[in-house]
């Protein structure tokens, strides 16, 4: 990122630096020769780690360049003509760094030795530049909050300081967001931390070792080291350390025990060194509800170190166990042209699960090269066994009671391989990548039915029916995917800061699916045998490429790229035993849109446009019934085509200099051509009663409009802080009833207040939401099904002397328009903890939850024109001692 330089008028001292080094130059030059230079290089600590952030300063004849070091450090100016620079580095905590350097004549490019930055060692004046800072600053792809500001109380993690942050949000289970977006990614001072899992390390990292907190747009190593940044960014959480904090040992060990046979036992610990880092975690618990005790155990390790200079190795293991016994209610609403049809159904299951994950990693980073492979695999073998009851009654009257046991088997494997290149010339750049894998899914499914149907005029039995059916489906995929990237630079106009580039780049992938189901059943002799009716082998193919090519502009504001796809791709499909192939080729052409500009160094917008290509499912394909469900079989279609998504996402986001406030405002939308759609059919059976089958067709008309908006204030130096937030979709949903054509228009809307108050002593939070939720489909006009729901929530955290605290946290909701019946629960759960040992790292607590006994898990699912809503039974009021211990070792100083 290069632009001007623009200074405070605080930053004298740094002035002086800069017109120093500047009349060094404007002495030493008598002519600048005309050729463009290129300037590249790798900033680090003492002890050879990297620094990402700094400030990095030429001064190139009349110009002043200004960048900052990437995530790996690195630093890149191109396109000044100067033969004689004067660089600067500054970065918090470490000795500014500044030299000259002289290019040779006809030389183009300059690739520095590593530059070394020393802690600084007058910490006055480290405080002092401290209180001069801002605590928000805006980026060109960054937003920097300043921990320094916000309020840290003594066992603060980083999840505590996030949640004080103006625009980010963090939930009761750990997830982070911003702009309504999920932080996928963590690193740490630039460097990639651990696992990298943003929930558990927020928890697990003292908020007092951090100093800055970075939301980054991140594209990815590759387009980070290329500069060809395409599609829309993921959110990544940066975390930089306090000087001489960037290495240590942390972790914790939990033991737990309450009423309702409820326990747990929680163990990790994490040494890091710089960029050597070993973590290893386990943890056991066990839960109850009204169906049974649940119990999930839990296991891993992993490994990270830099080999050489740029060269990073990493490797993990993770292991996890879950037996979860659950019964749930459910009410379900189908709409069809001929009439209404309720099910009200209640079940229980009982499951376990076994998943091992395996990946190993190798990355190397060069001044001019970069280098990615890696290599994972994932076992997951799953138990099943349920019972269903349901009661179907207005159009259709039956009852089905199911008892069903299935075994599940799904093995993976996957390789990439990465590999990017910069080039001789300033801004040229290719990259090229292939990535492979394999899976298997294998099910057993042994389904015992019984089907009582009735007489729709006066509700008498009319017959019962017992199937019984083996059904055995296995599932094979094999992918791969490749793409190439191109960067080639524009003749450079009269501003340096200006870089114009033409990029080109192709993207292959093929997928092959095998399919084989088998459907058995006894016969008068006790064996099974294959219905070949409801049996089949069927393999499909879907090959995808596109090609791109645009026009990409980078300047100090403003950053665009415009250009156009031709996304061809091919769906093919064919039966065992059946020489007919099913072939659907399409051709989709799209334009590439990603504009970012920033209007002030304070607000910033932007815009993205994609289009992309969706195969159908194999079950969509499948034309052979699968009966799992007998009140409602599912055939496929053969002829399906893949469908093409539009969508684009225009966001504003603002930061005001002088109290920090934030305003977020996004407005996103897409549109679907050949959307795969399901057709509810309704058919006489032979009982002369109707039965459900559910098809799939294409279809057009679906869209999407969505808004969201975000206006958080701090004030008394972010003491308290105010929040108001909404979002607002319109929804318009395609499906067919019996072959007509059904909408559903989905409106969904939300409006949150929030109040916070940071105190050392003292945190306090309250919130108060609204949300409404309508649908009303086209073939039934006259009636809206709408859900609204009122929570107001309470929480808060006292320390009554030096080791007691007081946590409460107090809800109440307010729900209207469900089908089953609901109460309006009020949440009261209460925590009184207490600090233990002369080094205070040890806490003893006693939890109650939910006093009052009201909680309920409610939850409505819309799919295409069936309403469902569902309660999960749970035992919510419960009562929990934890004794925790915390490992915190920091630079060798606990903290």
């Amino acid at each position: 990122m290069i632009r001007f330089l623009k200074f405070p008028g605080n930053l004298s001292h740094l002035k002086c630096i800069i017109l120093i080094h500047a009349l060094v130059l404007l002495c030493s030059f008598a002519a600048q020769s005309q050729t463009q230079h290129r300037l590249t290089g790798t900033v680090i600590d003492s002890l050879k780690d990297v620094v990402s952030g700094a400030d990095v300063f030429i001064i190139a004849d009349k110009d002043t360049l200004n960048t900052i070091t990437n995530t790996h450090g690195r630093f890149v100016f191109f396109g000044f003509k100067a033969d004689r620079i004067s660089l600067l580095v500054m970065s918090v905590g470490f000795k500014p760094f500044t030299k000259t350097f002289q290019y040779k004549p006809g030389q183009q490019n300059l690739d520095l030795d590593m530059i070394v930055l020393d802690l600084e060692s007058n910490l006055l004046n480290e405080v002092v530049i401290n209180g001069r800072d801002k605590p928000i600053k805006v980026k060109k792809d960054t937003i920097e909050y300043n921990a320094s500001f916000y309020q840290v109380s003594e066992n603060d993690r980083v999840e505590d300081l996030l949640r004080q942050l103006p625009g980010i949000e963090v939930d009761e289970h750990g997830n982070a967001t911003t702009m309504g977006k999920p932080l996928q990614k963590l690193r740490v001072n630039g460097e990639d931390f651990f696992t990298s899992n943003v929930k558990d390390f927020i928890s697990q990292l003292p908020a007092s070792v951090v100093d800055k907190i970075e939301i980054i747009n991140d594209y990815g190593d590759e387009a980070n080291f290329t500069g060809m940044k395409t599609g829309e960014p993921q959110k990544m959480l940066n975390l930089v350390t306090k000087a001489g904090q960037n290495k240590g040992t942390f972790g914790n060990a939990l033991v737990s025990g309450g009423t309702n046979s409820r326990y747990g036992l929680q163990g990790n610990g994490n040494f890091w060194d710089g960029s050597q880092q070993i973590g290893l975690s386990s943890s056991s618990n066990n839960t109850n509800n009204e169906a049974g005790v649940n119990t999930t155990a839990t296991a891993g390790i992993n490994y990270r170190d830099k080999l050489s200079t740029g060269v990073t190795a990493s490797a993990a293991y993770n292991y996890s166990y879950n037996k979860n016994l659950s019964n749930q209610i459910n009410s379900t609403e189908t709409i069809t042209t001929d009439g209404t049809i309720h099910n009200e159904s209640e079940s229980g299951s009982r499951s376990s699960d076994n998943n091992h994950n395996i990946n190993f990693n190798l990355q190397s980073i060069a001044n001019k090269s970069y280098f990615q492979a890696s290599l994972g695999g994932s076992l997951a073998v799953k138990d099943r066994d349920g019972n269903i009851f349901s009661k179907q009654t207005g159009l259709i009257r039956q009852d089905l009671l199911s008892q069903s046991g299935s075994n599940t088997k799904t093995p993976n494997l996957n390789g990439n391989f990465v590999w990017a290149r910069s080039m001789e010339k300033p801004g040229r750049s290719m990259s090229a990548g292939i990535v492979l894998s394999s899976g298997i899914n294998q099910v057993q499914d042994d389904l015992r039915n019984k089907v009582s149907y009735y007489n729709q005029k006066n509700d008498t039995l009319i017959k019962d029916s017992l199937v019984n059916r083996f059904v055995d489906t296995e599932n094979r995929t094999n992918m791969i995917t490749a793409d190439f990237r191109y960067s080639e630079p524009l003749k450079a106009g009269s501003d340096s800061l200006i870089k114009r580039n033409i990029d080109f780049s192709y993207f292959f992938s093929m997928s092959k699916t095998r399919n084989s189901l088998y459907t058995k059943v006894d016969n008068s002799t006790g064996r099974t045998t294959v219905v070949d009716s409801l049996s089949s082998i069927y393999s499909s193919a879907f090959m995808f490429q596109r090609f791109a090519v645009n026009y990409r502009y980078q300047a100090e504001r403003l950053n665009y790229s415009l250009g156009v796809t031709a996304q061809p791709s091919l769906l093919t499909g064919q039966y065992a035993g059946n020489e007919t192939k099913i072939s659907h080729f399409e051709l989709n052409i799209s334009p590439i849109v990603n504009l970012s500009y920033n209007l002030s160094n304070w607000d910033n917008v932007a815009f993205v446009y994609s289009g992309s290509s969706t195969a159908p499912d194999f079950y969509q394909l499948q034309p052979v019934p699968n009966i799992s469900n007998l009140q409602n079989v599912i055939i496929g279609n053969p002829n399906l085509k893949s469908s093409f998504t539009h969508s684009g996402n225009l966001s504003y986001q603002h930061t005001d200099e002088q109290n920090g406030s934030t305003l977020q405002l996004a407005l996103n939308g897409s549109v679907v051509e050949d959307q795969v759609v399901s057709n509810v059919v309704l058919l006489k059976d032979t009982l002369n009663t109707l039965k459900q089958e559910t098809h799939y067709e294409n279809a057009n008309g679906a869209y999407l409009v969505g808004s969201m908006y975000s206006y958080s204030l701090p004030f008394a130096r972010n003491k308290f802080n105010a929040e108001l937030r909404g979002t607002f979709d319109y929804i318009n949903m395609i499906s067919y009833t019996n072959n007509d054509l059904n909408t559903n228009r989905n409106i969904n809307f939300s409006q949150t207040l929030k109040l916070r108050m940071n105190q050392r002593r003292l945190t306090l939070a309250s919130s108060a939401t609204y949300t409404y939720s309508s649908n009303r489909y086209s073939i039934d006009l006259l009636k809206l099904r709408n859900i609204e729901t009122w929570q107001f929530n309470c929480s808060g955290r006292a320390f009554l002397d030096k080791s007691f605290s007081l946590s409460a946290d107090v809800s109440k909701k307010i729900n209207s328009g469900y089908s089953l019946a609901v109460a309006n629960p009020l949440l009261i759960n209460l925590s009184l903890e207490k600090i233990l040992f002369k080094n205070r790292q040890g806490t003893i607590s006693l939890q109650a939850f939910d006093l009052l006994n009201q909680g309920n898990n409610l939850v409505r699912s819309i799919s295409d024109n069936s309403i469902t809503d569902s309660r999960y039974n749970q035992i919510t009021r419960y009562f929990l001692v934890s004794f925790n211990y915390r490992l915190q070792n920091f630079a060798h100083k606990k903290s």
